[in-house]
């Protein structure tokens, strides 16, 4: 049986309301079913009632930074949720604090939409391939 990743639920954190649209739209036409947060605070306020299959999340993040926001949802109950941590800048420091967190790749903006779906597409096969043996696969350039 061959893993079809569409159709699962993907979160987008990120302040910035252009890249939001720009990954709604992309996730949607993908087939997959996109949620969305323009800060740590309120990916909270959704995650209380909802788990996402994957989160793609925005390192530098107005009131609560992404690296805060994966330890908060590292402390709660459930199945983990595998990471696709994007920003600018990622410093080596972030990528290594993230991995203890769920991140299990990592893309420098700016990034293209396919380059998301195609990383986003096999960090969900690996985690539905084995979940607890998901190893991160770091990239830091597009």
């Amino acid at each position: 049986m061959q893993f079809d990743g569409r159709a699962s639920k993907i979160m987008v954190v990120d302040h910035d309301r252009t890249t939001l649209e720009m990954m709604h739209l992309r996730l949607d036409v993908a087939g997959f079913h996109p949620m969305s947060a323009r800060s740590g605070r309120a990916a909270l306020e959704v995650l209380e009632t909802s788990r996402p299959d994957a989160l793609i999340l925005e390192r530098n993040l107005p009131e609560m930074c992404g690296l805060e926001l994966l330890r908060a949802i590292a402390a709660m109950p459930g199945r983990p949720v595998p990471v696709l941590l994007v920003g600018r800048n990622l410093a080596a420091e972030d990528v290594r604090m993230g991995m203890q967190f769920g991140v299990r790749d990592c893309l420098a903006k700016p990034f293209s939409g396919a380059a998301v779906l195609e990383r986003l597409n096999r960090m969900l096969k690996r985690s539905a391939a084995s979940p607890a043996a998901a190893r991160p696969v770091v990239h830091l350039n597009a």
